[in-house]
């Protein structure tokens, strides 16, 4: 694809702008150079830059590809009930990965916060609560939908992009395509998207819209986007916790807190925590909200704590040997059938992630179950 530097824009515009105008695009330049970030002038600028036709971004920034840009559909959840997934069109997959790779994977999380970068994983985030006798943990209902547009927009704004071109990420990051159960739900349980307003951004005449968009599940940058839009309650519980004796850590929609004794009860811990998630715009999962003392099972992210480092479950390793041999025996497409699943694709690619999952903890075992599901075609 081909790009244009920002010295070779800023000097084509110079003429025509003049000097003043000239002068305000290179600081604007030099200021996302510091932070290592691409510099975008505007949406056009960021066309030309991902090889995507501008007319197609700018229908997208103005509501009009909601079905032509996402493929929705459903898959079943281990914990049962339905997960929703937004499978992107070509042309904004291509400027979605380009903005996830070139300007969010350059930004830092929490250190707190373990989950889609490179520096985290799910091994470190577990090691950090080996020992503990107390486990608090917590589950973000509808995380990526509990993230609009506008606070997308605060992100790149924050990050030094221009209003304007912050609006217009901030719309091709987000969708208005929501599952009518979502839609349906009282407003004690999601967020109402049409009062959720700002100053600066209702200033933007495009801005002025019935309905925000939301984090779509299943789109290149919306992990990093919801990582980073969670960065205020990172840092509340990482205080609340310091000040507390405990550890705390947050996987995703999994939030983690421990200690080898408490300060206070631990009702009062919970009611805090909950306080703190609903106070920076999340809402907890009540029937995911667990507390393990002294004598009970400590399991993270489906790791066992009780140790001096993490380890898989004898469940998890029986589980996953059920299923490899039920497709060795039957097949995938009966086997799937048997294990209640939709469908032959999501059972193969829900035991591959099973699998995935050991090699962070047990490489030679990971190594067996790899070469098995090699021969089964998975």
């Amino acid at each position: 694809m081909e790009t244009w530097s920002a010295h070779q824009l800023v000097t084509a515009a110079e003429p025509s702008l003049g000097p003043a105008i000239a002068e305000q695009l290179r600081r604007y330049s030099t200021q996302l150079r510091r932070q290592e970030l691409p510099v975008i002038f505007s949406l056009q600028h960021l066309a030309k830059i991902t090889g995507v036709q501008y007319q197609t971004l700018h229908d997208t920034v103005r509501r009009r590809r909601e079905a032509a840009n996402y493929r929705m559909y459903a898959v079943s959840k281990r914990s049962g009930g339905r997960r929703f997934i937004h499978a992107v069109c070509g042309e904004l997959k291509a400027v979605q990965q380009f903005i996830n790779a070139e300007i969010l994977q350059r930004c830092k999380p929490h250190p707190c916060s373990y989950a889609f970068h490179s520096s985290g994983g799910i091994r470190q985030c577990a090691a950090a609560h080996c020992g503990a006798r107390w486990l608090f943990q917590f589950d973000l209902a509808d995380f990526f939908y509990d993230v609009t547009e506008v606070d997308v927009y605060r992100i790149f704004h924050g990050l030094g992009y221009r209003r304007l071109l912050a609006f217009e990420m901030a719309r091709l990051c987000t969708t208005t395509r929501l599952p009518k159960t979502f839609l349906q739900l009282p407003a004690t349980r999601r967020r109402d998207l049409t009062q959720v307003g700002d100053h600066e951004v209702d200033r933007i005449r495009p801005y002025q819209r019935h309905q925000r968009g939301v984090l779509p599940q299943g789109a290149p940058s919306s992990p990093m986007l919801a990582n980073l839009a969670a960065a205020a309650l990172d840092c509340t519980i990482t205080e609340y916790a310091d000040n507390n004796g405990l550890v705390y850590t947050r996987y995703a929609d999994d939030i983690t807190l421990s200690a080898r004794d408490l300060r206070y009860d631990r009702a009062r811990i919970r009611r805090q925590v909950i306080s703190m998630i609903r106070k920076c715009g999340f809402r907890e999962n009540p029937n995911k909200c667990r507390i393990a003392g002294p004598g009970s099972k400590k399991v993270v992210l489906g790791l066992l704590v009780d140790g001096e480092s993490p380890r898989a479950s004898r469940e998890t390793y029986r589980q996953i040997d059920r299923l490899v041999y039920g497709v060795r025996k039957f097949g995938g497409k009966a086997a799937a059938a048997h294990f209640g699943f939709e469908s032959e694709y999501g059972f193969r690619n829900h035991l591959a992630g099973l699998v995935a999952f050991i090699k962070s903890v047990d490489l030679d075992r990971w190594n067996e179950l790899s070469e098995v599901l090699r021969h089964v075609g998975i």
